[in-house]
């Protein structure tokens, strides 16, 4: 990096030269950033969960934004880039806990609890046994249902990996998610599944509403959902230190030590399973203008998808990633209305699935909108509202952009810190595996409401959202206009 630094130094005084008068730049406001994310969050969208009604206007609205600014439509299906992926949608779900006093307590959606993204469906009405992690994995030495019968009960697992190795030192992999340990479940004649952070963390997790669920069939016959450690320790008689009792025990000894709760439980969820439901990625593209560079490409992009509904209760996903997805709206209105004639071009995405798996990110990686091999950089807005400053990933493995964005910020709002990380990251990744220099643009500390029902536009600090939308956009005109040459990816 030292010796980057004069190169650094020269990269970022041009630039900042280049944009003393920036009309593009101060065509991205506080208004018009938050005007998108309001209608984004729309109750109407359902929290754009892709294959549903809400997801569509969504798209809808940012092609129609695309159309308006003169864009050339990118997809397969005008702006739409087609692909299908799993579908569940939600129509109701309760959960009610007896505790060992034997007074029921419903619990609330949102707050106490949330199914899982792809829960099953069904009524689990049960006394509740405690299955460690809920991992039944006896040829890789640990099996947390050894000795148990849970036929027609409630299981209680811990919701993450446990923190030392297997036996066989190979790691856990996706055994820790929840469809995995939801088919362990079933096999076992379980009724239904409770997840339950770390009871010991130090920051406890709330119940999150997530559709990172992991590989392979749908458990469609079994309820699932995950509750706050505060919830669950109503089902211990000696509450939240008996249920960090039952966890540490299974730490300490590296092994289960699963046993029958006190308390019981009625999961009930009405859910429809879709394996195959078409959605789509947004795609807009302004051509360059130049005769030897219009055949090399920008992609800027970021996720227009999260995690929908459930019952009444509404994820609007603010944060995540409305903002991210009215920052690229505001890019394309900046370059098309602010009298920059980018010498490459640009293709503007807004991806589908990134909750799920990336998979709209992935699918373009698959099917670009222009040649791969001519794609120079992607910058990504992932979660660029909610804190006080901005952090830029991939420096660690992309230094040159890395060191151009910091140089940027340095001669305006000077909001950008230190940290970074090597490789891509969200819908980066499949970007960065491919060898495509990028760079992850998002605000710090950014995650406080992530996958909550809390997540709302009023929680977005809208100063920082429009500096960090403007700097993505002085970064953006630096490589479209040649001023950065790219350089090689590790991954390449």
């Amino acid at each position: 990096m030292r010796a980057l630094a004069p190169l650094l130094i020269l990269l970022a005084a041009g630039a900042a030269a280049a944009h003393e008068a920036d009309p593009g730049a101060a065509s991205i406001t506080p208004e018009g950033l938050m005007a998108d994310v309001r209608a984004l969050c729309a109750p109407e969208l359902g929290g754009r969960l892709p294959g549903t009604t809400g997801y569509d206007e969504a798209m809808r609205y940012c092609g129609d934004r695309f159309a308006a600014l003169g864009l050339e439509s990118g997809g397969d299906d005008g702006w739409s880039q087609r692909l299908t992926m799993e579908l569940n949608e939600i129509r109701a779900c309760e959960l009610t806990l007896v505790g060992a006093d034997g007074v029921a307590e419903p619990l609330v959606l949102g707050s106490d609890f949330a199914c899982r993204g792809f829960t099953g469906s069904g009524v689990a009405d049960a006394p509740v046994v405690f299955v460690g992690y809920g991992l039944s994995l006896p040829q890789r030495g640990h099996d947390d249902y050894a000795g148990l019968d849970v036929r027609g009960k409630v299981v209680l697992a811990i919701k993450p990996a446990p923190k030392w190795e297997p036996a066989d030192g190979q790691g856990w992999g996706d055994a820790h998610l929840p469809r995995p340990k939801a088919r362990a479940a079933l096999d076992h004649g379980a009724a239904g599944l409770l997840l339950v952070p770390h009871p010991t963390a130090t920051k406890p997790q709330p119940a999150i509403a997530s559709v990172l669920h992991g590989s392979g069939e749908h458990v469609g016959s079994l309820p699932q959902a995950e509750l706050t450690a505060a919830a669950a320790a109503r089902l211990c008689a000696g509450g939240l230190a008996e249920l960090a009792g039952l966890v540490a025990a299974v730490d300490a000894a590296k092994a289960p030590a699963s046993r029958e709760l006190p308390g019981r439980a009625r999961l009930a969820v009405d859910a429809v399973y879709d394996s195959a439901a078409p959605t789509a990625n947004v795609v807009g593209i302004l051509p360059g203008a130049d005769p030897e560079l219009r055949d090399e490409c920008l992609v800027i992009g970021g996720h227009l998808d999260h995690v929908g509904r459930q019952g009444d209760v509404v994820w609007p996903g603010a944060n995540d990633n409305a903002s991210g997805a009215a920052a690229v709206l505001a890019l394309a209105r900046a370059f098309a209305e602010g009298g920059v004639m980018p010498r490459r071009t640009v293709v503007f995405v807004l991806f589908a699935g990134e909750e799920q798996g990336l998979n709209g990110a992935r699918w373009y990686v698959e099917h670009p909108a222009r040649p791969f091999e001519r794609t120079i950089a992607m910058l990504n807005l992932d979660c660029v509202a909610h804190g006080d400053s901005i952090q830029l990933g991939g420096g660690g493995t992309q230094p040159l952009l890395w060191g151009l964005a910091r140089g940027l910020d340095a001669a305006h709002a000077r909001l950008s810190t230190a940290r970074t990380w090597p490789g891509g990251g969200a819908d980066a990744e499949p970007f960065h595996e491919q060898g495509i220099p990028t760079l992850y643009f998002a605000s710090t500390p950014s995650y406080a409401h992530l996958h909550q029902a809390t997540d709302t536009p009023e929680t977005l600090n809208p100063i920082l959202h429009t500096e960090l939308v403007r700097l993505a956009y002085r970064t953006a005109v630096e490589i479209a206009q040649g001023r950065y040459i790219g350089e090689v990816n590790e991954g390449r």
